[in-house]
């Protein structure tokens, strides 16, 4: 029997809950999976979790980026591989502010990005996180070669669409569902067992203990 369409899916309560973990708690339990540090947030400071919608180009087509954001579903994050270039700013401000129309978590590029201003406008902008920004962008070329819904690299991650997107002021990790899930119970308990014991160091206890060193 179909579960009524109000009744959360397994992918969906998986994303509710990893929204409440601290990235950075995914750390302590994965090896794999985490974004190259090069890439950054530059857009709206926000916590971004969603999955992934790819984007492959080979050239600097604006076009591409442009049919790419329209097809967004809510939700997702876009993930642009540019293919090894990292001079030409895939997303500015017009494009960000096309992705939150279309209700988009956020947006990772492995290249640059332009009008950072607006991507971290609270009422224009979106999280995008990239390695950097340029005034030089991509153009119109319209030659159909960006590929969508496909894997993708990014920063040094393999990307699969559907992956997990998660990005914070810390970084980018991008994880398989099952990936996610086989560990995200451990994440709960440390990040629910953290507060106590920064308030024990705070009041003076054996460091030695608290830190796993008797």
């Amino acid at each position: 029997m179909q579960a009524p369409d109000d009744v959360p899916s397994s992918h969906d309560r998986l994303l509710e809950r990893v929204r409440e973990v601290d990235f950075p708690t995914l750390g302590h339990f994965l090896e794999r999976g985490f974004v190259s540090s090069a890439i950054r947030r530059y857009g709206l400071a926000r916590r971004m979790a969603g999955p992934a919608a790819t984007l492959a180009l080979t050239e600097p087509d604006a076009g591409a980026v442009n049919r790419a954001i329209v097809g967004l579903n809510p939700g997702e994050v876009l993930v642009i591989d540019m293919g090894g270039d990292h001079t030409h700013a895939a997303i500015g401000a017009v494009t960000a502010a096309a992705a939150r129309a279309r209700g988009a978590a956020g947006i990772v590029v492995d290249g640059v990005v332009t009008d950072v201003d607006a991507l971290s406008h609270p009422r224009t902008g979106i999280p995008v996180h990239a390695r950097g920004s340029s005034c030089l962008t991509t153009k119109r070329l319209n030659s159909g070669a960006g590929r969508r819904g496909i894997p993708v690299e990014t920063g040094g991650v393999r990307v699969e669409p559907g992956d997990i997107v998660l990005g914070d002021a810390n970084g980018v990790v991008v994880l398989p569902p099952r990936n996610l899930d086989a560990v995200l119970a451990e994440a709960e308990a440390s990040d629910a067992a953290e507060p106590e014991l920064i308030r024990r160091i705070a009041q003076g206890e054996d460091l030695r203990d608290l830190l796993h060193l008797s």
